[in-house]
């Protein structure tokens, strides 16, 4: 795979960068590092595997997400900001790949 797939970009108000994705446990830091950041900004975007998804946290939601049908939780991802609400894992996870990948691995 090529460095751009296996990296994710993130940006808010306070600047951008760039982390590594290709393993769980690096998934799993992106995915604590986005919970702690959302929670202080309004909105996050993030870049992954030729994707722009707006994240933002919610207090309690109860949508599903349009992939997996699992609940989204407190972080929704958006590829626009009318789009169907997307869990955290389905966006960081490559399009061709199995929805219960990163709990197998």
């Amino acid at each position: 795979m090529s460095d751009v797939a296996n990296t994710a970009e993130v940006q808010g108000v306070s600047g951008t960068f760039v982390v590594p994705v290709r393993t769980p446990y690096e998934r799993q830091m992106l995915r604590e590092h986005l919970a702690g950041r959302v929670g202080h900004l309004s909105t996050l975007t993030l870049g992954l595997h030729g994707k722009r998804w707006i994240i933002t946290r919610h207090h309690a939601t109860n949508a599903r997400c349009a992939s997996c049908t699992r609940s989204v939780g407190r972080l929704s991802c958006n590829q626009d900001d009318g789009g169907c609400p997307t869990c955290i894992d389905c966006a960081m996870r490559p399009e061709n790949a199995d929805p219960m990948e990163d709990e197998r691995e």
